[in-house]
């Protein structure tokens, strides 16, 4: 079964990618360098009101799908600490790239692969990734090279399954829903999520699951077999 499409949008963790070796949780890293900045705060204090907003933060974006971005965590947990610091946003931005540095992801085996070859055929290519973590410099750039779009969930300020961030992506991919494959490997946000919209969907079997999809995948290569 050949899928017609002219474009093919992808989910990020679980998809092409996956997370290995962190040994903490990114607040830790986060923290030092807080206090390497000269902000004096007690540790309980501050993992406390971190531990209850970002609880707060997560309930809230289970009901609405409004995205946040952990700089903005950070920001309120310091305002409730009684700190302000001067040039706050570039104080707090320092510190959270150096969390996000401490972040080890590592790329499927056959994701760049596949995707250098799907550009080749001439497809148009886009990210559509549910992330509060802002993206790095660095980690920007390689994704520029193999996606026409980049879209995620807190720039756009939706997350998926929210219908609105895959309609922009449509819209900056120049391309109708029914000429649009998303791969993914949630059933909820990325197949359900597209398949409201009219795009056709294909799930990654990380894990043993079944869902709607127009297509199943053992791994991501076996996509090339159908478009």
């Amino acid at each position: 079964m050949l899928i017609e499409v002219e474009a093919v949008t992808f989910d990020d963790f679980g998809t092409l990618r996956y997370g290995a070796g962190e040994k903490e949780d990114i607040i830790y890293p986060i923290m030092r360098t807080l206090k390497k900045e000269g902000l004096d705060f007690k540790k309980r204090d501050f993992l406390e009101e971190y531990f209850r907003i970002d609880t707060a933060y997560r309930e809230m974006k289970s009901r609405t799908l409004h995205e946040h971005l952990l700089d903005d965590i950070i920001a309120e947990v310091l305002e409730f600490l009684g700190h302000k610091p001067k040039n706050a946003d570039k104080v707090i931005r320092r510190a959270v790239d150096e969390g996000l540095k401490t972040r080890r992801a590592r790329w499927y085996l056959d994701s760049v692969d596949v995707l250098l070859t799907l550009r080749k055929r001439g497809y148009k290519l886009g990210l559509i990734s549910n992330t509060h973590w802002r993206l790095l410099d660095e980690l920007r750039r390689k994704f520029e090279a193999y996606f026409d779009v980049i879209t995620l969930s807190y720039e756009h300020g939706y997350m998926k399954p929210h219908p609105s961030i895959f309609l922009i992506t449509l819209e900056r991919l120049k391309v109708n829903s029914n000429c649009c494959l998303h791969v993914g490997d949630d059933p909820e946000a990325d197949i359900e999520g597209a398949q409201r919209c009219g795009i056709k969907t294909a799930f990654v079997k990380r894990k043993a699951k079944e869902t709607g999809a127009d297509l199943h995948i053992n791994q991501l290569k076996d996509l090339l077999a159908f478009l």
